[in-house]
């Protein structure tokens, strides 16, 4: 099925560069791969899919030699035009060695691969790549996807007419009791697609296992497995919270370098984000303790067993502040990023979008009062800003503040009102 990065992918296919695609596990690469191989087929380009899961495969092709061969037994003829999909690159020994020789000796092959673990992607895409590759994260299903692979296209079309203006009844109802579903279960493909509620935990359950068997086993030994599932807990009781090592290690029994090692891997592979405060200087921001968020909701409600109607549950807000982080990343352009606010005396916005010398800042609340919340009119006051946004959940509206105008949307809005 169709997703939204095709579009950027498209801009890259003509180019020399080598396209990775990076993400979680079961978050959609593979299916990428083969939509953009369909549409390079129908299209009338010759093009090769090679899964490199298949571990006879994997095993024949170890050097540039091996994979220019195999290339050549599936109908590749040197000097034409060729599209070569490598899913799951990570699995070849010295992988970035084999695409530098090939890149070079063989421009006429356009690659783009695939990997799961930034991490072992970092290891072996570093230098050897260098000014050859052009990176992409896939992230979890947008909301406009999710609308798509749970057969709301009527809501997605009044959607994408409306972007950021005012849907009326009963289309905002609809528009929020699926908002509601695609955060209490997230956005992997896989559970989009499953229909039965009970089904789709028992597929979140099938992703949570299979990340930590394919994933992590690699990383640790079987003896440390509980520590981590501990700090994995750990965390997603305390989503949209304060990261302070000596605290999580006194807590969950693990030293602080473990503690900061399993951190980096659960950020590696994409399950979490660090999100660093917004400070006017860069030597404070280092010692800013940062804040972490899951970047599936459906992923952390698994973890924290809890499925309940969000207005049943005291963390509604923190599993809101997880899927509009996870927009914001999905939707961000070059040169922007994205913080947080807070100042000694506990006035907090939840993200600040840094877009060139503009500041937008971005409070996310699971509420229908229409209220603009002290800590953003602070910043409003310190920070000159075009624009503002309380995002809440089903309410339009817009309140003037020291001459700016806030704008209250609901959180599938904010991508319209943002980058659309």
């Amino acid at each position: 099925m169709y997703r939204d990065i095709v579009i950027k992918l498209n801009n890259w296919l003509e180019r020399d560069e080598i396209i990775v695609i990076l993400g979680a596990r079961q978050i959609g690469k593979t299916s990428l791969l083969r939509y953009l191989k369909h549409t390079l087929d129908a299209q009338g380009k010759s093009t090769i899919f090679i899964d490199l899961e298949d571990i006879e495969l994997r095993n024949a092709i170890k050097n540039a030699r091996d994979l220019t061969n195999y290339l050549q037994t599936l109908g590749w003829e040197k000097g034409k035009r060729q599209y070569v999909f490598l899913d799951e690159i990570h699995y070849i020994e010295n992988a970035t060695s084999v695409l530098k020789y090939v890149h070079d000796h063989y421009p006429e092959l356009k690659f783009i691969v695939t990997g799961s673990s930034s991490l072992k992607l970092k290891f072996k895409m570093a230098e050897p790549l260098t000014g050859r590759k052009v990176v992409f994260i896939l992230y979890p299903l947008s909301f406009m996807e999710y609308l798509d692979f749970t057969a709301r296209k009527e809501l997605r079309e009044i959607l994408t007419k409306a972007g950021s203006s005012i849907i009326a009844e009963p289309f905002l109802a609809q528009l929020t009791d699926a908002y509601e579903e695609y955060l209490i279960y997230g956005g992997y493909p896989k559970v989009a697609l499953t229909r039965s509620y009970d089904m789709k935990v028992q597929v979140l359950k099938e992703i949570q296992t299979t990340y930590v068997e394919k994933e992590i086993r690699s990383f640790l030994a079987d003896k440390n497995f509980g520590k981590f599932n501990a700090l994995v807990e750990f965390l997603a009781a305390q989503n949209g919270g304060f990261i302070n090592i000596t605290e999580i290690s006194k807590e969950v029994g693990i030293n602080r370098v473990t503690v900061t090692r399993y951190l980096m891997l659960l950020e590696e592979t994409f399950v979490v984000s660090l999100l660093r405060p917004w400070v006017s200087s860069r030597q404070k921001e280092l010692t800013r303790m940062p804040k972490l968020y899951f970047l599936d909701t459906g992923f952390l409600n698994f973890i924290l067993k809890n499925f309940n109607n969000l207005s049943l549950r005291a963390n509604a807000g923190s599993v809101l502040e997880s899927a509009i982080l996870t927009t914001c990343l999905r939707a961000m352009k070059e040169l922007e990023e994205i913080r947080f606010w807070r100042t000694k005396s506990k006035d907090e916005v939840d993200f600040v979008l840094r877009r060139k010398q503009e500041l937008i800042p971005i409070e996310a609340k699971w509420s229908e009062r229409p209220k603009v919340p002290s800590g953003l009119r602070i910043f409003l006051k310190k920070n000159a800003s075009k624009q503002a946004f309380v995002i809440l959940k089903n309410y339009y509206g817009q309140e003037k503040i020291n001459d700016e105008i806030v704008k209250l949307l609901p959180p599938w809005a904010i991508e319209f009102a943002l980058w659309k």
